[in-house]
C-alpha cells in the first residue's frame, strides 16, 4: 500500500552538489538529490552553476515546498517522490552489490522482509536507521 499522505517539511539543509537533507514533519530525514529537476527545468537555470544561490534554500510557506525565490520552488510532493525513488534505488543497489536476496539482507540488518520489500518498491521512505545499518554491515564485513 503506497503512502499517499505527503508530509510537509520541517527543516532543510544543503549537502554536496545539488543534494538537500530534508527533515519531514514526522521527524524522518531524507537525502534528496535534486540535480535532475534543476538540470531539466529552465526555471532553475540560475541554480545550476551557482552554489551560493543553491545554498540560499529556505522552507516555503507552511512547509509545503523548498524555496529559493518567488519564482523558484520545489514542492514537498516532488521531494517526497524523489526521496522514495532514490532511497529505493540506493537500497536495491546496496543489496545487489553484496549478492544478497531481499530476505537475507533484511535478516542481516534486523528488518522484516515485508518492510524491506516496502523500501525497495518505494512504498515507504527509507529510514536513516536502515541506511546506517547498511554502512555498519559493510564495516563489520571489512573487519571480519
Amino acid at each position: 500500500m503506497m503512502q499517499t499522505d505527503t508530509p510537509n517539511i520541517r527543516a532543510v539543509q544543503v549537502g554536496d552538489g545539488h543534494k538537500l537533507t530534508v527533515t519531514w514533519k514526522g521527524g524522518a530525514e531524507s537525502i534528496v538529490d535534486v540535480s535532475e529537476p534543476i538540470a531539466t527545468y529552465a526555471v532553475f537555470a540560475s541554480l545550476r552553476d551557482d552554489p551560493a544561490a543553491f545554498r540560499a534554500v529556505t522552507i516555503g510557506e507552511w512547509g509545503w515546498s523548498v524555496h529559493w525565490s518567488d519564482d523558484m520552488e520545489m514542492s514537498s510532493d516532488t521531494l517526497w517522490r524523489l526521496a522514495l525513488d532514490q532511497g529505493s534505488k540506493w537500497l536495491r543497489a546496496w543489496r545487489e552489490a553484496r549478492g544478497l536476496s531481499q530476505a537475507e539482507a533484511a535478516s542481516a540488518l534486523g528488518v522484516s522482509s515485508r518492510m524491506w520489500r516496502y523500501y525497495e518498491s518505494a512504498e515507504h521512505l527509507l529510514p536513516k536507521t536502515v541506511r546506517l545499518a547498511c554502512i555498519g554491515f559493510d564495516a563489520q564485513q571489512r573487519a571480519a
